[in-house]
């Protein structure tokens, strides 16, 4: 993968796979540490201990479709790339916390990558899971906070196209301020 955004999706289609209804994704710049911190948490059905020591080994799967999972494996790599680390925190019945955090300067650092269209193609396909974006650098911060556009909606689906196109374009707005879009 060649950027962030598409470890991310695929990273948010595990915890949907796990039954999730919440996801929250919050990207924080250490501009003093020269670190990205990345958190990914979501309500979903949880591992137990085995699992998460396991879940990183490309050659394990809860899936039937295939004997590898490699979307775990390869976001362990590109963290341990950039002399960066992960951690994950789960339990059984309440969901799975994810944190790695990448040297930001590094050479082998990931771009941000399209991070409105994932998360636009996110909701499109699953417009009945929240989602929450955070993106911070020192004080400045994006929210973006689907039950919140929920709430102002009302009655229309989030999944309306014009409504996608408007938050997409909301989203390349909110990013534009870090100049990583």
């Amino acid at each position: 993968m060649k950027d962030l955004s598409l470890y991310l999706l695929d990273l948010a289609q595990n915890s949907l796979r796990a039954g999730a209804t919440l996801i929250k994704f919050r990207l924080t710049e250490l501009v003093a540490e020269g670190r990205l911190v990345i958190v990914i948490e979501d309500n979903g059905k949880g591992m137990t201990s085995a699992e998460v020591q396991q879940v990183v080994d490309p050659f394990y799967t809860t899936r039937n479709t295939r004997k590898v999972g490699l979307g775990l494996s390869l976001f362990a790599a590109a963290v341990e790339r950039c002399n960066g680390e992960l951690s994950i925190h789960s339990q059984p019945g309440k969901g799975t916390k994810l944190t790695a955090s990448f040297l930001l300067h590094h050479w082998d650092c990931p771009p941000l990558g399209d991070m409105a269209g994932t998360l636009i193609v996110l909701i499109a396909g699953n417009p009945d899971v929240d989602f929450i974006f955070c993106y911070q650098r020192e004080q400045t911060k994006y929210i973006f906070n689907t039950m919140q556009i929920k709430e102002q909606l009302e009655d229309v689906p989030i999944s309306t196209p014009t409504v996608l196109a408007y938050l997409e374009e909301n989203i390349r707005k909110g990013l534009s301020e870090f100049a990583i879009v």
